[in-house]
C-alpha cells in the first residue's frame, strides 16, 4: 500500500507520516517513510535559486520519477506499505495554482515522465496559512521563498479544489491535536491494513 500525506508547509504532514510509519512498524507491518523533494541536492538548488514555474516543475517531476523509480517502486513490490512525506498533489497545487500553471499540463506531463502510480489514500492536513505560518516560525525555521501567506492561501484552495476532483484523498483538519488526527488515521486504516494484520 502506498500512503501519502500532502498539505502546505507547516500542516504537520511531516509528524503525522513518520508517526504512522513508526507505528506500524511497532506492529510489525514491513514500512517504509520517505519524503519530497528525494534529492537534498535537488531541494537545496530549487529553494536557493530563481527559477521560473516550468523550470521548478520539470525539476521537481524528474526528482519524483527518481524518487518512484528508486524507492516507491521497488517497495512496494517487495510488499512493503511506504508513507510518503508529499507526492504528486504539491505539484499540482504549488507550481500549478499557487505559480499559475496550467494544471492539465502539469498532470500530462507527469504521467508522461513518472507514468500513472498514485497512492492508495492519501492524507491532506488542511489548516489555514495564518496558523501554519506561526507553527514555522515557531521553530525558529527561516521561511523558504514558498512560505508566503498569500501565495499559501491558493495552494490551500488547490489542494481542497483537487479533493473534489481526485479519489482517494481523505481531508484532515489540522488544527485538531496530534492524538486526535493519529486516531482518525488510524480508524480509517484499520478497515485495511491493520486489520489485515490484526
Amino acid at each position: 500500500m502506498f500512503i501519502a500525506f500532502e498539505g502546505i508547509d507547516g500542516s504537520g504532514k511531516t509528524t503525522l507520516s513518520k508517526a504512522l510509519a513508526n507505528f506500524l512498524i511497532s506492529r510489525g507491518i514491513k514500512t517504509i517513510w520517505t519524503k519530497e523533494p528525494y534529492s537534498s541536492q535537488l531541494k537545496e538548488f530549487v529553494f536557493t535559486k530563481n527559477l521560473s514555474p516550468w523550470e521548478e516543475t520539470l525539476l521537481f517531476i524528474t526528482d519524483r520519477s527518481l524518487h518512484v523509480r528508486e524507492v516507491i517502486k521497488p517497495y512496494l513490490e517487495k510488499g512493503f506499505t511506504v508513507i510518503g512525506d508529499r507526492f504528486y498533489l504539491s505539484t499540482l497545487t504549488y507550481q500549478g495554482f499557487g505559480k499559475g500553471l496550467p494544471v492539465e499540463e502539469i498532470r500530462k506531463l507527469h504521467s508522461t515522465v513518472v507514468g500513472n502510480i498514485k497512492p492508495d489514500i492519501t492524507f491532506l492536513l488542511d489548516l489555514e496559512p495564518e496558523v501554519a505560518l506561526k507553527r514555522i516560525k515557531k521553530r525558529n525555521e527561516k521561511l523558504s521563498k514558498f512560505e508566503k501567506l498569500e501565495f499559501l492561501k491558493k495552494v490551500r484552495k488547490g489542494f481542497l479544489k483537487l479533493a473534489e476532483e481526485e479519489p482517494n484523498i481523505y481531508i484532515l483538519k489540522g488544527d485538531k491535536p496530534f492524538y486526535e488526527l493519529f486516531g482518525e488515521i488510524l480508524k480509517f486504516l484499520d478497515k485495511g491494513i491493520l486489520k489485515s494484520k490484526s
